[in-house]
This record gives C-alpha cells, structure tokens and sequence, in this order.
C-alpha cells in the first residue's frame, strides 16, 4: 500500500525548522490521480538552498531532496536507476559524487525529517 501524502504537512515541517528561512513553492500540479510538487528553500546559513520535489502517483510516490549552493552538494531519492543498492530504489548522492545506501522509505513527511536533521547535522560539522 502506497503511503498518503499531504503537501500541507510538508509545508508545515518546513515552516517549524530553524534551518529555514524563506519557503518557496514553485510548483502544485495537482490532477484526479496524480501531483507534483516542488519547493524551494533558502538556509540558513544563506549560502545554502534545499529543494524538494515530490510527485505522487496512484502507484507510487517519487522523491528528490537536494542541497545546493550554486552546484548540487547532496541529494536523496528514489528514481530506480541504481538496482545494486541495497535499499533500492532508495539512495544517496554524497558530496563526494557517490551513490550509497538511503535510510529513507518513500514517507514524505517521515523522510523530511530525517532529511532535515541530517542537514542540520551537517551544517554543525562544518561550522
């Protein structure tokens, strides 16, 4: 069974996070059996910008989430490209330009989160 999906809660975990501070929804496309979705946010610190796209089928559901300044540094999703990865079609892109393994599970609101602290994570390391 597919997981539901709510852009509105999508929207409201972006509104809750300290690492965001300006939302921008650049896309809803939404028809009988099918959406897409895409936001773009600016960071903080500012140099940093995230876009999630999100596109929502009777069958299934497809993600991308990536952190970007001027060039991508990382991103999660589930295009099925990657068959050999153990959580396929979960995966990685590293800032390195590795493909690896995803803790994510296709639960937008559920992945967000976890995107979010790996971020948040992230920014820590390198501060």
């Amino acid at each position: 069974m597919k997981p539901k999906f709510n852009f509105r809660e999508v929207i409201s975990l972006l509104k809750a996070s300290d690492l965001v501070s300006k939302i921008e929804i650049r896309d809803v496309d939404e028809i009988k059996d099918r959406g897409i979705y895409k936001v773009r946010c600016n960071l903080i610190p500012s140099r940093y910008k995230f876009e999630i796209k999100i596109i929502y089928t009777k069958r299934e559901i497809l993600y991308s989430y990536q952190l970007f300044t001027d060039k991508p540094i990382i991103r999660w999703d589930n295009a099925p490209h990657y068959p050999k990865i153990k959580t396929y079609p979960h995966h990685f892109h590293n800032k390195d330009g590795n493909v690896v393994e995803s803790e994510l599970t296709g639960i937008p609101i559920e992945d967000l989160k976890v995107v979010l602290i790996m971020i948040k994570d992230m920014f820590l390391e390198i501060s």
